[in-house]
């Protein structure tokens, strides 16, 4: 019996010990599966950590060019928008210099849009020894953005009116449209203005309200010939300002450019 029971003793004890040996194989065995597990994470964390890293700065890459083409679209737009309205205002300045010079002024419409720069009339005005009327190239153009008055129809009629500038009712009122010079005694009648340019934006109001609205009440039609039925007692007058309608335009654009 004591040999039966050492026995018994010696095989469990074996098989105890095999027991703890496979368990710690197969415990090895799964360190080694999760230590090969860790070594994988650890890859792909830095993988992942790389990956949003190069997103990251794509983005940042992605949202400076969005930035730089947003400014280079506002600038084409701006451009395309600069080219409309270049061409929009050589279109005008060509359509007004062609009635101009074709004599044709006194019957184009005087609310239009001549385009014409404060620079081409100070040349216009050198050009053609128009002295008294220099300076006055912006308050003409200014006075056709406000009332709608073609600018060079209104230069026109200041430089046929008050002789290139040179009037006494110009030189000593700032009156470059004869307006109020009666007849009788127009040097007395005159209107007075402080400066040249309120001459120019009073007249250009003037013709707007009363000689080219439809409610004026020296309305007649919309050109130089109508203005001139109540404007002027001159039954000529919208054939000079057209005339010099023609020495203006050809000053201030030479060769037609």
């Amino acid at each position: 019996m004591p040999r039966l029971n050492t026995l018994k003793f010696l095989i469990v004890s074996a098989l105890i010990v095999g027991g703890v040996n496979y368990l710690q194989h197969q415990a090895a065995l799964q360190q080694e599966k999760l230590d090969l597990l860790l070594h994988h994470l650890d890859d792909l964390t830095f993988l992942y950590e790389h990956t949003a890293r190069e997103l990251r700065e794509t983005n940042k890459a992605n949202r400076e060019l969005k930035f730089e083409l947003d400014e280079a679209l506002q600038r084409i737009e701006t451009v395309e928008k600069r080219n409309e309205q270049l061409e929009q205002l050589l279109f005008n300045q060509r359509q007004t210099y062609c009635n101009a010079v074709a004599l044709s002024g006194s019957t184009m419409p005087v609310l239009s849009i001549s385009s014409f720069t404060a620079k081409q009339y100070e040349r216009a005005w050198v050009r053609l020894g128009a002295h008294g009327l220099r300076g006055t190239g912006a308050a003409l153009v200014r006075a056709e953005e406000i009332y709608g008055i073609n600018s060079l129809a209104l230069a026109s009629i200041a430089y046929l009116e008050s002789a290139g500038g040179m009037s006494r009712i110009a030189r000593e009122k700032n009156n470059l449209f004869g307006l109020g010079a009666f007849d009788g005694n127009p040097i007395l009648y005159a209107y007075t203005f402080s400066t040249k340019d309120d001459s120019i934006y009073y007249a250009a109001q003037l013709l707007s309200n009363s000689y080219l609205s439809r409610w004026g009440r020296n309305y007649s039609g919309d050109n130089l010939v109508a203005i001139g039925v109540r404007y002027a007692s001159d039954p000529q007058w919208a054939e000079k300002v057209g005339r010099a309608m023609s020495l203006i335009a050809r000053a201030a654009i030479p060769e037609g450019r």
